[in-house]
């Protein structure tokens, strides 16, 4: 996190957020292999069944990991939804399946107080294992989104979109809108197209509109906008060009 939250420099002019992807990706797998683990523990019960000893002490034990548990998860998660962090919401995750798998044991501890299963552990372990293998590899595939660049969620294009439509009485149109997203960072470019008549500043005037518009939704966005003039040969200004005919009123 603090790497990744590194301003750009002449190495990484778009920041050091891709160092919390990987770190994210990395630490997503660590839980795959952790799942991996117990499955393996399971079926070693399974095949070779052995009486658990202290189960009172465990069980006090394993309620006190239980509460401290959920506590960091709580503050990892809370703190992931501020800081829109990967790296802190796979850490949250991590907390979470220590969660589900304390209470897994609890379970089995007492089920096996009270009926001397011993093969009960295993089952729970595996359905522990299946949990945390599922989340996990949904953050792998997330984190390797955002290392190959894909553009940001639908839901979040078409946010967008209906912002570039609130601007439609200053542009003629957006197009060769691209996104990404490193780290907590969205970067957002596109191509306006201004009427040929607007002069420099009204043209800046209405980037620095939108830019604040964009801002408003993703605070953290890195915001580029390529201003074009429109084609005049290919539009009758004087006809349809409703930004035209308000320039001409405006010089009239």
């Amino acid at each position: 996190m603090k790497e990744a939250g590194k301003p750009a420099d002449a190495d990484h002019p778009f920041g050091h957020g891709k160092i919390e992807t990987l770190s994210s990706l990395f630490e997503s797998i660590l839980l795959i292999v952790a799942a991996l683990l117990i499955l393996y523990e399971g079926i070693h019960h399974l095949a070779y069944p052995e009486p658990l000893e202290n189960q009172g002490l465990a069980i006090l034990s394993i309620l006190i990991s239980i509460g401290v548990s959920y506590f960091v998860y709580l503050q990892n998660r809370n703190a992931a939804i501020v800081a829109e962090s990967s790296a802190l919401h796979v850490n949250s995750l991590h907390f979470l399946s220590d969660v589900i798998a304390s209470v897994a044991v609890l379970v089995g501890l007492i089920l096996m107080k009270l009926t001397g299963w011993v093969m009960i552990d295993s089952f729970l372990g595996f359905g522990v294992a299946l949990y945390i293998f599922a989340i996990s590899l949904k953050q792998v595939k997330s984190a390797f989104l955002e290392l190959t660049d894909t553009q940001l969620p639908e839901e979040e294009v078409q946010i967008l979109r209906k912002l570039f439509d609130e601007f439609r009485a200053e542009s003629l149109e957006v197009h060769d809108l691209r996104t990404r997203k490193s780290g907590s960072t969205r970067h957002i470019d596109f191509h306006l197209v201004m009427c040929a008549y607007h002069t420099v500043e009204a043209s800046h005037s209405v980037c620095d509109e939108m830019e604040v518009k964009i801002l408003q939704f993703f605070p953290n966005a890195s915001v580029n906008i390529h201003v074009e003039p429109c084609e005049r040969e290919k539009v009758q200004c004087h006809h349809s060009c409703p930004i035209f005919a308000k320039q001409k009123r405006l010089h009239t």
